[in-house]
């Protein structure tokens, strides 16, 4: 008995600090305020439906606007407190839609439209837009699925990389396809290279992503994979030349085919890699290096299969968990799902779907202004427990599900992207699917109300942009002191899954700061020079110039 007390005095002492922290941050967590929010019609059609959402400002008047499925076009008519849109598809002279993105391609300065179907919506400048596919010579694979875009060969025009689907050739075995990468030459010309560039694994791809991981002031590219394969992570070599590096550098995903045993079948089973979704970039403790945000749909049922032949469910434990991968500075991640505190799905429970996380896509941005990314998580599925997430940051140690709380009640969606719609300061949220099992899918507008109790907290916004025949701005990385706090985003197109996009003008909440503090803002834009602003204060919206 003696000897076990000892033990135990000896195992306290070293743990003593772990129990501390996980009382500091019960407290923390349970005394931390969660926005509110409340959907609003916003003058949007009642019907509309929506796979994917796109904020882009086609007009240049600072507001972000709403691009539904990559063809319905709805200008923001917003005022401070009341979130208002009209439809201008027609005038604007769009059609069609499919997976978009919208980004500046030719380099003078309005934002345009390139949709995976072959269409490139030129923005002329007075509201309208013009398709140019044809003269630019893009024709993209009709798999395309997924689209980001940065400048993977530093002439400065962004180029597009292009995720594929899968192709089930009539209910036979799946095709893959390996990515394109369309040159961007000059904004005159977009030529497929991907096979010249190496870029020649095949998957089905549901997310791209654009970053210079490593710091070499090349942009690379992270692929998420859907079907149970693994994730790729091009590294960028210079003269548009890659090289895929997702295992040595920790986010291909885990396939542990044997870790687990089942006596009842006498058989081991584990994860094969997952069905990714959607992923993003963010900075969640602050270190000022992008981490890498990991959505995958989870099969992990391993239980009673409720039919008479079957004693276990035989699909298994499928897939690989979500992961939240840290970057440690260098390029290399680690995932931190589980110090965080985001739980993971048990193995079992009732039904076919029970045990599934069913997770599909992940949109960041500050929901609670307290200068910590948080991340909207949407669920597929029409099942009363696929209700979205709303993962709140708590001071880069945790991360909490707050969207009950924060009147967020959603199902059966691919849906998600930040915006300010009408200027308050806090970031509104549009999404889609169901508020509850078999009701009518739709879209829907959340708008931000400010936290619960009425606390008001500052924030700053910065638009980067590039002045008319500059080089693009895409990739540029943002840094904002104030309050002892660094934050780190990155202003790209293409997050999520399908390529969504949040606004454009990047914004910060900066928590409970004086009204006069000092904040400091300095841009690290692509090739790997960096911009130091004059000094701003809370509330202003600063422009980030590249000339």
């Amino acid at each position: 008995m003696k000897e076990m007390w000892n033990w135990l005095d000896v195992w306290l002492a070293g743990h003593v600090w772990l129990l501390a922290a996980a009382v500091l941050l019960a407290a923390t967590l349970a005394n931390a305020q969660a926005p509110r929010f409340e959907a609003v019609s916003a003058g949007l059609p009642d019907d509309l439906r929506a796979s994917y959402v796109h904020w882009l400002d086609y007009n240049g008047d600072g507001r972000p606007d709403l691009l539904v499925n990559g063809g319905r076009l709805f200008r923001n008519d917003s005022t401070p407190g009341e979130c208002r849109f009209t439809e201008v598809t027609a005038e604007a002279g769009l059609s069609g839609g499919g997976v978009a993105l919208c980004y500046d391609y030719d380099n003078d300065g309005w934002t345009d439209i390139v949709t995976g179907k072959g269409k490139v919506w030129r923005n002329v400048g007075d509201g309208r837009f013009v398709d140019v596919a044809a003269e630019l010579g893009f024709t993209p694979h009709a798999k395309a699925m997924t689209l980001a875009a940065g400048d993977l060969d530093g002439d400065g025009f962004a180029d597009l990389f292009i995720g594929m689907a899968e192709d089930w050739n009539e209910g036979k075995s799946p095709t893959y396809y390996p990515a394109q990468l369309w040159h961007n030459e000059g904004g005159k010309r977009f030529v497929e290279r991907g096979a010249e560039a190496g870029i020649d694994r095949k998957s089905y791809a549901r997310s791209v992503l654009i970053h210079d991981v490593d710091g070499d002031g090349k942009q690379d590219v992270f692929v998420a994979n859907y079907r149970l394969q693994a994730n790729f992570l091009w590294l960028n070599r210079g003269g548009l030349r890659f090289r895929e590096d997702a295992k040595k550098r920790g986010v291909a995903g885990n396939k542990e085919p044997e870790r687990y045993f089942s006596k009842v079948h006498n058989r081991h089973y584990g994860p094969s890699y997952g069905h990714c979704i959607g992923s993003c970039w963010l900075d969640i403790d602050q270190d000022g290096f992008l981490d890498l945000f990991v959505a995958n749909l989870v099969h992990k049922y391993v239980g009673p299969s409720g039919r008479d032949m079957l004693s276990y469910d035989i699909r298994g434990y499928v897939c690989d968990d979500s992961a939240i991968y840290r970057n440690d500075g260098s390029g290399v991640f680690t995932d931190w799902r589980e110090r965080l505190g985001v739980a993971y799905k048990p193995i079992g429970g009732r039904g076919v779907f029970a045990g599934d996380e069913l997770w599909a896509g992940a949109a960041a941005g500050d929901a609670d202004n307290d200068g910590w990314t948080d991340v909207y998580v949407p669920q597929v599925y029409n099942l009363p427990y696929a209700k979205a997430l709303l993962l709140l940051n708590r001071s880069g140690k945790a991360f909490s599900d707050q969207a009950a709380a924060a009147g967020i009640e959603r199902i059966d969606t691919y849906a998600g992207a930040w915006a300010d719609v009408d200027g308050d300061g806090w970031l509104d949220l549009a999404t889609a699917g169901r508020p509850k099992k078999d009701a009518p899918a739709a879209f829907c507008l959340y708008r931000n109300q400010g936290l619960d109790n009425g606390q008001q907290r500052a924030w700053i916004k910065v638009a980067v942009q590039a002045g008319p025949g500059q080089a693009t701005a895409l990739g540029a990385i943002v840094r904002v002191k104030a309050a002892g706090m660094t934050q780190t985003q990155i202003f790209a197109a293409g997050t999520s899954t399908y390529g969504q996009q949040n606004d454009p003008v990047l914004h910060f909440g900066l928590g409970e700061i004086a009204a006069d503090a000092e904040i400091a803002i300095t841009v690290r834009w692509p090739e790997g020079r960096e911009t130091t602003l004059p000094p701003a204060r809370p509330g202003q919206v600063v422009k980030a110039m590249r000339f």
